[in-house]
């Protein structure tokens, strides 16, 4: 297994002051009780990834971004990448596994990206894209295990923590690991007391049971609706840093995560993809313990198509 050391809290600091102009500060809301829900859905792209991708093309030179750069991605990061490659100018390709929403597909073409579809998960449409960087020599951006791109997401953490001051535990969902890591990372540095939940949905494990099983674990299948947090695999850096920050991971299922979108629409009026409400779904079904504690829930994204939306809320 990776040590940590390859990202700190510098590093974060750092990705504050290269993003600052190129993503928002997303708001704190109370939920219920004692219990604040991070909006990051309202973030450029609709969701947390752009503060990654922005991070990550802006710390590079000017030769690592001659050829472009390049991608894989179950949607956001994708979009997240085609943002910020337009904010610097220089030409994004992206690729999509076959179940991407097409509506993500379009608001990455309206960006100005390049974007092909290729195999049935993220992990098949990653090797397309390493593929591609080693024969153009495009700029690969990995969703998660790439240094700058976890700092980027762990800038969530400092916000949170300006925002709320004192609080006892954060839930955040798990795709590849990189926001969980960042932030967990940021608030152990930070506030070690701090109580680090990560979600996945029931038909992607990889996390939990890689940290179960002491190693990275590759899933044979992944099976949810919630296809941005889905990777076959985590990476051995969101694995080293989950298992010295991250508490505890929880499970929740397809039908949790669109009762947990229902609850967010009639409540707030607030609408999201699956993986958006995955934290939202765990405290909901009371997996993670909030009572007398003051507790900060991560809604991490909103991209999705409209017969996804009409589904989960109907």
């Amino acid at each position: 297994m990776s040590d940590v050391s390859f990202v700190g809290l510098a590093d974060v600091q750092a990705a504050r002051d290269r993003i600052r102009a190129h993503v928002r500060v997303t708001p704190v809301v109370r939920w219920q009780n004692d219990i604040w829900l991070k909006l990051e859905q309202l973030q450029m792209g609709g969701s947390f990834k752009a503060r990654g991708a922005c991070n990550r093309v802006f710390a590079a030179d000017e030769k690592q971004l001659k050829h472009g750069v390049v991608t894989a991605s179950g949607g956001n990061h994708g979009l997240g990448v085609a943002y910020a490659a337009s904010r610097h100018d220089v030409p994004a390709t992206i690729y999509l596994p076959e179940r991407a929403p097409q509506s993500t597909e379009r608001r990455m073409r309206e960006l100005g990206a390049t974007v092909e579809r290729h195999g049935r998960d993220w992990d098949d449409a990653w090797a397309v894209a390493q593929a591609h960087a080693t024969r153009t020599g495009a700029l690969l951006v990995h969703p998660f295990e790439d240094a700058e791109v976890i700092a980027g997401q762990g800038t969530i953490a400092l916000e949170l923590l300006e925002q709320l001051g004192k609080f006892d535990t954060v839930v955040v969902a798990i795709g590849g690991g990189g926001l969980i890591g960042g932030i967990a990372m940021v608030l152990k540095s930070l506030a070690p007391s701090i109580r680090v939940v990560g979600v996945e949905p029931t038909g992607a494990t990889a996390m939990k049971d890689s940290m179960a099983a002491g190693k990275l674990v590759a899933l044979a299948s992944v099976d949810t609706i919630a296809g941005t947090l889905a990777p076959r695999a985590v990476g051995p850096h969101t694995l080293a840093l989950a298992s010295k920050y991250v508490d505890e991971v929880v499970l929740v299922s397809d039908a949790e995560l669109k009762a947990a979108m229902r609850t967010l629409w009639s409540e707030l009026r607030v609408l999201v993809e699956p993986a958006g409400a995955a934290a939202v779904a765990a405290v909901a079904t009371r997996k993670v313990d909030t009572r007398e504690k003051r507790v900060a829930v991560l809604v991490c994204g909103a991209n999705l198509d409209t017969t996804l939306a009409a589904e989960a809320l109907a």
